[in-house]
């Protein structure tokens, strides 16, 4: 089944561990689910979409790639949270260091899968990552 924004929206937030969106508010995940989809997009090497992210009509992604945008979505919501850019009201206030922390080890395991995925689109690929060089000796080679 392919995932849709409400689907991924809903995981992101399971990850977040807010699925009423007091920390997070969806406005946030969405513009989360943007730069990770991005990144995507960079490491499938043509853009990509999220059904009814920013009007998409279909998601044009492999279905197993799911795990990389929730990943990344999640560690950018992180992000946007330390730098307070995205802030909602909270009625505790968390230790931004440790937010920090956790936004990092998120980041790296979102870059190892990005890695993941343009390694095997490049196994896949029935393009020649090269370009074919044609060798010509010429009169004056013996």
């Amino acid at each position: 089944m392919a995932a849709t924004l409400a689907t991924a929206r809903a995981q992101v937030e399971e990850r977040l561990i807010d699925p009423t969106n007091l920390i997070y508010a969806t406005a946030t995940l969405d513009e989360a689910l943007k730069a990770a989809l991005g990144e995507i997009s960079n490491a499938y090497g043509s853009a990509v979409a999220l059904k009814d992210l920013d009007g998409a009509a279909a998601t044009t992604f492999d279905d197993e790639d799911l795990v990389a945008l929730i990943t990344g979505a999640a560690a950018y919501a992180l992000r946007f949270r330390t730098i307070e850019k995205y802030e909602e009201a909270s009625p505790t206030r968390e230790d931004l260091d440790e937010i920090a922390r956790i936004a990092a080890v998120t980041m790296e395991e979102f870059q190892g899968l990005l890695t993941h995925i343009r390694l095997r689109r490049f196994q896949e690929s029935l393009d020649n990552p090269y370009q074919s060089w044609d060798w010509d000796e010429g009169d004056s080679f013996s």
